[in-house]
């Protein structure tokens, strides 16, 4: 007699997400796989005690369940990958939306002056820290640096203490803690959108200076 079959497979309680769909996959049996086992019982059951008609649709009741799971599965599989390319299809078009427009995202670190109006750059750190800004020319030439001081975790917005003519500048920034130690310090400035490139789901915006960053590095815009 043919035991009942579990739909679900059976794997190591502490395996990795990777080791249990492997298990799963070898384990799991499928409609055709219980339709192979049920015809290869019958095949092979004794004339003298065969599969009882009870038993028969017990079976057959069992295979029909397995084929609702089933169908149920691909069902699911198929709404959430529709989903999922709904979703990268809004990413594009809210990513192109930003084409022409100047955005401030991490890892820019350019300051503009233009008839003496700021185009001001922030900064993000990790933690606690005294932080120092240096602030360069065009040509990577130091124009000056100045102690900010004591500042806590989180966005700051840097403003120059000192006079500066119109152009563009690159702004870094220096940060230790307490003890003297290098803290983490990202910067955020401004730059214009070109164009918009997707590839497997991640959508990176393309900068005039040529960077590539994601959509998510993007903190503002105008």
């Amino acid at each position: 007699m043919l035991d009942k079959v579990s739909t679900l497979g059976v794997y190591p309680a502490e395996s990795t997400g990777e080791d249990a769909a492997k298990y799963a996959k070898k384990d799991i049996l499928g409609k055709d796989d219980f339709l192979k086992i049920l015809i290869t019982e019958l095949t092979h059951q004794d004339p003298l005690d065969p599969l009882k008609d009870r038993d028969m649709i017990a079976q057959m009741a069992q295979l029909s369940q397995l084929e609702q799971i089933t169908q149920f599965t691909h069902s699911v599989d198929k709404f959430f990958a529709g989903f999922e390319k709904m979703m990268d299809t809004y990413r594009v078009l809210q990513a192109s939306s930003l084409v022409g427009k100047e955005v401030k995202a991490e890892g820019v670190p350019y300051m503009e002056v233009e008839d003496g109006v700021e185009k001001l750059v922030s900064f993000k750190l990790e933690n606690d820290a005294d932080v120092i800004a240096e602030v360069y020319d065009s040509d990577g030439k130091l124009v000056f640096q100045e102690r900010l001081g004591p500042q806590k975790s989180g966005i700051h917005l840097y403003r120059p203490s000192s006079h500066l003519d119109d152009g563009r500048y690159v702004v870094e920034f220096q940060a230790v803690d307490g003890e003297g130690n290098s803290v983490g310090v990202s910067v955020f400035g401004w730059e214009k959108v070109s164009e918009v490139t997707s590839e497997n789901g991640e959508v990176k915006l393309i900068l005039t200076d040529g960077q590539e960053k994601p959509l998510e590095s993007v903190i503002a815009f105008r």
